[in-house]
């Protein structure tokens, strides 16, 4: 873990923090234009693989093999309801909450069964 010196006057803890977020979310920027063209060549490769009957070719960098795997793909969302619910499956689900539609509850002023509030502090950055 990176070892961070916190100053202790701290109009300078929060020029580190804005600063840090900066370079932070510049990166990020840059990962995500990297990661689009990544997705680009990873799509052309599997065309040209798939047209071509290949299932793998080297560079002079280094060498790329495409593998078929089975990925589940509700067809029936009704039918697998059912089945989870017959078969108490409910390992089949993520165990999270649609955060926006509980919000969304809580502002009708409808409470949700099981559901609590948690306060989450977050801070927001404007320029000076």
């Amino acid at each position: 873990m990176t070892q961070v010196v916190i100053s202790s006057h701290i109009p300078d803890v929060v020029d580190a923090y804005i600063s840090t977020r900066a370079q932070r979310l510049a990166l990020e920027k840059q990962a995500a234009l990297l990661k689009e063209q990544e997705d680009i060549l990873n799509s052309h490769i599997i065309s040209h693989f798939r047209s071509n009957g290949m299932t793998a070719l080297g560079g002079k960098v280094g060498m790329v093999k495409m593998k078929e795997t089975d990925e589940p793909d509700v067809k029936d969302w009704l039918a697998i309801r059912e089945y989870i619910r017959k078969y108490e499956a409910w390992e089949l689900l993520h165990q999270r909450l649609g955060s926006n539609a509980v919000k969304e509850r809580w502002a009708a002023g409808e409470e949700v069964p099981g559901v609590g509030h948690k306060p989450v502090f977050k801070l927001s950055v404007s320029g000076v």
